[in-house]
């Protein structure tokens, strides 16, 4: 389907075809003190341009959304720290792109030192892909193991450098409990989303961004570099809203992800393609 819509006079077409996303927010740390100033950047499939970069704020977090039906190979680094991969596999069945996912993880950087072999991190520390039997995207548990074991050698190693002194902030001190192992259980930390149910009821909730009196073209800097932004007509109003979740609750996490760039963001509700009451979407979806 395509709409066209009028700009200062000239006539624009607009695929307005259903796309979904894989949002997804992370932590960057470095055991307990949050990494601002990180990075994160990501190659979609097998190209080798990058596709986003996007760095940690303050307390270490960042966010950022992955069209579904891709696959995606994000680096975390910063200068004086070793990268760690992450790869994402977003395909899915067609039968299960009805609306965004959510997935949230942390990952745990530790400095460079000089002769430390780090070349066991030039694969992934994490695998996350699309969990057909928990209908959400989960992480791959087997190797998750198995790169952990490798990495608690690594950390071990890493520890042994600190104490010879070849490398040493007062970040690298640990407290006496926290042995090498504590740190290497912490660093490919994935916080795993509540098994979502399936919703047969055809409602979806987003996440209204404001209204405005005349038409906002989607590359405008107002949206805040968000990807899947939406529009509807209210009388003679332009909405802007985002996501297409098949629970509140997802909805909710994704509100509170942008609440800093839209503080009177507010979570609203469709059936259909047309807007519904919020109570009355809670009513039939039993929340």
């Amino acid at each position: 389907m395509v709409v066209t819509y009028s700009f200062a006079g000239d006539t624009i077409k607009k695929d307005t075809a259903k796309k979904y996303f894989l949002d997804m927010k992370g932590k960057v740390t470095q055991g307990k003190k949050a990494l601002n100033r990180s990075f994160i950047r990501i190659y979609a499939d097998s190209s080798p341009v990058v596709m986003q970069k996007i760095e940690t704020d303050n307390e270490g977090w960042l966010a950022f959304q992955l069209p579904l039906q891709k696959f995606y190979t994000i680096k975390v680094s910063k200068v004086g720290y070793v990268t760690k991969i992450i790869t994402v596999d977003a395909h899915m069945p067609k039968s299960f792109e009805t609306g965004d996912y959510y997935f949230e993880f942390s990952i745990d950087l530790f400095e460079e030192i000089q002769g430390l072999d780090v070349s066991l991190l030039k694969d992934p520390v994490t695998k996350i892909f699309f969990n057909t039997f928990n209908k959400g995207f989960d992480y791959d548990y087997n190797y998750t193991v198995k790169i952990n074991n490798d990495v608690k050698k690594l950390y071990q190693e890493y520890q042994q450098m600190l104490k010879a002194g070849k490398k040493q902030t007062p970040g690298d001190i640990k407290k006496p409990d926290e042995t090498a192992s504590d740190t290497a259980k912490k660093q490919t930390t994935v916080v795993q989303p509540p098994v979502v149910k399936k919703n047969t009821t055809g409602i979806t909730f987003s996440i209204e961004l404001f209204s405005s009196n005349e038409q906002v073209q989607k590359n405008s800097p107002q949206f805040k570099s968000l990807v899947n932004v939406k529009e509807y007509q209210d009388g003679t109003s332009y909405v802007y809203y985002v996501g297409e979740y098949q629970t509140i609750a997802d909805a909710e996490k994704m509100k509170e992800r942008i609440a800093g760039y839209f503080p009177s963001a507010a979570i609203i509700a469709f059936k259909e393609g047309k807007k519904l009451d919020l109570d009355e979407a809670l009513k039939q979806t039993g929340k």
